[in-house]
């Protein structure tokens, strides 16, 4: 039997498809992912011009040597060997060391203070409004300017502020600034106190999603206090301190005001952080190969210590 015919009927050839109507064909079937892309493409074209594109400018860079006015000068590994090598008495590595220390004690104290505030902000409390609005002030104000408050501060004579209120309890005045104890102390607090304001506000909506049913049944069963923080709350609030983990090591790692507004990297290199040394190498003195290697060295700790975070994570909840 013929293949254009059925039972002896002839069937009418089929008509060619032309390019308008297999265009319509392909945007009926693929309509959904159009419309996804139309709103997606332009943030995707942006995060890759504004991200891999400048990453790979960085990496380019950071195997030569540059001073912006002249042409780079490839060096291969020559400034990442610089930032690990015992060049200057192991300048760069200590610069690395102590700018991990200062993470750890940011992170530490920014999640812990901003919990407990957090826990006593969730209670019924009167004025926890106003409260809540003095944690996070602070945040909102420019670090620059902060710096800028605090060096008049904690200037050392007794025009500073806080030697004049100390001098009215008949204590000396003190070189704040110029004190190698005293000064990373103060830089890390204020860091902390400028930053506990988003963490704050972050824990604060954890613990306001936690079931209260969960409580009462814990309560019901005999639970104190203790055993309700320990059991309930932070199990709970184990993914909000995750991203509080993440973000905070992000810009605890990025210390930048301190050491360049107040103590140009001092006193005895003590407040010398990673950020501090890339722009100094970078805009001063006009390295552009280590500055930028050295970014490169602060990407590749940040990216570790993120990914140890999240594969923490994944294991203890099997995900």
């Amino acid at each position: 039997m013929n293949q254009n015919t059925i039972s002896g009927i002839p069937r009418p050839a089929a008509e060619p498809l032309t390019w308008p109507l297999r265009f319509q064909r392909w945007h009926r079937r693929n309509r959904d992912a159009i419309v996804a892309w139309a709103f997606l493409g332009p943030m995707v074209i942006y995060f890759v011009v504004m991200t891999f594109v400048p990453l790979g400018f960085l990496i380019g860079i950071s195997f030569t040597e540059w001073n912006i006015i002249s042409p780079p000068v490839w060096v291969g590994l020559d400034n990442l060997k610089k930032v690990f090598s015992s060049f200057d008495n192991w300048f760069y590595p200590r610069v690395i060391g102590r700018t991990v220390l200062y993470a750890v004690a940011i992170l530490t104290l920014n999640i812990v203070g901003g919990f407990f505030i957090a826990l006593i902000l969730n209670q019924n409390l009167k004025g926890k409004g106003l409260f809540r609005t003095m944690w996070y002030l602070p945040s909102v104000f420019s670090g620059a300017v902060v710096a800028l408050l605090l060096k008049i501060y904690l200037a050392g004579s007794s025009v500073g502020v806080l030697n004049m209120v100390l001098g009215k309890f008949g204590i000396e005045p003190t070189d704040w600034v110029n004190d190698p104890f005293w000064m990373p102390i103060i830089a890390v607090l204020f860091v902390v106190w400028q930053g506990i304001g988003f963490t704050v506000i972050f824990f604060l909506a954890g613990l306001q999603g936690i079931d209260e049913s969960l409580y009462d049944a814990a309560r019901i069963d005999g639970a104190d206090d203790r055993q309700l923080l320990r059991y309930i709350t932070i199990p709970q609030m184990v993914p909000v301190l995750l991203f509080i983990s993440v973000t905070g090591l992000i810009g605890s790692m990025q210390m930048w005001e301190v050491p360049k507004i107040i103590t140009a990297g001092g006193p005895n290199s003590m407040t010398y952080t990673l950020v501090y040394s890339i722009h100094n190498d970078s805009f001063a003195a006009l390295e552009m190969g280590m500055g930028t290697a050295q970014s490169l060295v602060l990407f590749v700790i940040l990216l570790f210590f993120i990914g140890w975070q999240l594969n923490q994570y994944r294991k203890e909840h099997g995900v």
